[in-house]
């Protein structure tokens, strides 16, 4: 009986791969929106074992990571109490000519519409413990609940070429088919509203 070769799905299994989506452990990630390349993921979303999303950002515009699969039957897997949810680390690296002196994360349900309370999803919205925010180049991060989830980086640089390493959690009680994680928004951070929270980053 001939054999038959193995299918190797370099996304799929997480290996360093230039690829516009790449599904692991249930979630799907994808740099369909633009502005940023998309290079690998891993992990299974656990405190202990985060899913790690390696990108590249490449203009000075948003860059939106597209995720999908955080449903009801993936369930939760960090211990709070929201329906879904799931630990995230984003290694990103400065591919533009400017130096990052803060780095706004914000979560969308609808593309270029706010996440309010009601949508369910949010940073871990409830105790403090288990938020988990952290950034190994900014020394603080202030956090926003209303009226957008938001996470704020700030008092630190990335210079071009550099490379950030970005941990939260990321939580929905109304799980919808998709949702958005966007970067480094044009807005800028004088026109925010003041934070509700300020968090302490570190490595």
């Amino acid at each position: 009986m001939a054999s038959c070769a193995p299918v190797i799905v370099l996304a799929a299994w997480g290996v360093a791969a230039h690829a516009a989506e790449m599904t692991v452990a249930g979630i799907t990630f994808s740099d369909a929106e633009g502005g940023f390349v998309l290079e690998s993921a891993t992990g299974t979303g656990r405190l202990d074992d985060p899913f790690v999303v390696v990108e590249r950002i490449t203009g000075k515009g948003e860059a939106a990571l597209t995720v999908t699969g955080l449903t009801p039957a993936f369930g939760n897997r960090v211990g709070t109490a929201h329906l879904a949810g799931f630990a995230l680390v984003k290694v990103v690296r400065n591919d533009t000519a400017e130096t990052w002196r803060d780095f706004p994360v914000e979560l969308q349900e609808r593309r270029g519409d706010q996440s309010p309370y009601g949508d369910g999803l949010s940073f871990a919205q409830a105790p403090e413990a288990v938020r988990g925010i952290r950034a190994d180049r900014f020394t603080a991060a202030q956090m926003y609940d209303e009226p957008r989830d938001m996470v704020l980086f700030h008092d630190g640089a990335v210079p071009p070429g550099g490379t950030v390493v970005l941990r939260v959690v990321v939580t929905d009680n109304t799980p919808s088919d998709s949702f958005y994680v966007v970067q480094r928004r044009i807005q800028p951070t004088a026109a925010l509203p003041p934070p509700l929270r300020v968090a302490r980053a570190g490595p």
